[in-house]
């Protein structure tokens, strides 16, 4: 999986929406299980969305986001191919139809997140803690820090995403922990509050 994310995935639905390597979508709707249960998860096209984004036959993603937007599935998305810059979807009918692309960081790490946040930006984070947030329609650039990651032999960054809070937007980073036996999650909340001007563009 290179991709996830909490939000609606139907009119009277909520879920978690996942995006695979492939570019392939799944759902996984309703509440997250208990403790041990299984979630329930399948094609996204069970829930009226497309089972795939626009990728060719085997493209791989190194990064990518899905979601619903105004009512219309929006993606956004990281080629392999072309690591340094995102593509922008959006879904009119039964096509998607390119709405844009926006650059990566310079000298940003390899390892890129992407998340939707707010009611129509982009959330660009990198694994040297570069992190952007951009909005859709015009690209401006509404917020821009950098974040001190977890990196090195007793951690790994993996992705970040946007927890809204009231009128605020907190970076959450998911590393992976190296304790003695084994790798444990470890998450870290960061404001990212609204910049008067960007560290990068």
């Amino acid at each position: 999986l290179v991709g996830a994310s909490w939000g609606r995935l139907a009119a009277d639905k909520e879920g978690l929406l996942l995006v695979s390597k492939a570019g392939h979508l799944l759902s996984c709707p309703g509440r997250r299980p208990a403790a041990g249960a299984a979630w329930s998860c399948g094609p996204a096209s069970a829930h009226g969305l497309p089972g795939a984004l626009p990728v060719a036959e085997g493209t791989h993603l190194r990064a990518a986001a899905a979601a619903l937007l105004d009512g219309a599935l929006h993606a956004a998305m990281v080629l392999e191919s072309d690591p340094g810059l995102v593509l922008l979807f959006a879904q009119d009918s039964d096509s998607w139809l390119p709405i844009g692309e926006m650059r990566l960081p310079e000298h940003g790490s390899k390892k890129a997140s992407l998340a939707f946040v707010g009611a129509g930006d982009l959330l660009i984070t990198t694994g040297n803690g570069q992190v952007l947030r951009r909005q859709l329609k015009d690209g401006t650039v509404v917020a821009s820090a950098v974040h001190e990651v977890r990196a090195g032999e007793d951690g790994v960054w993996q992705a970040a995403c946007g927890l809204q809070s009231g009128g605020e937007v907190q970076v959450v980073h998911l590393s992976l922990r190296k304790s003695a036996q084994s790798w444990a999650p470890e998450l870290v909340e960061v404001p990212l509050p609204p910049a008067a001007g960007s560290v990068f563009q």
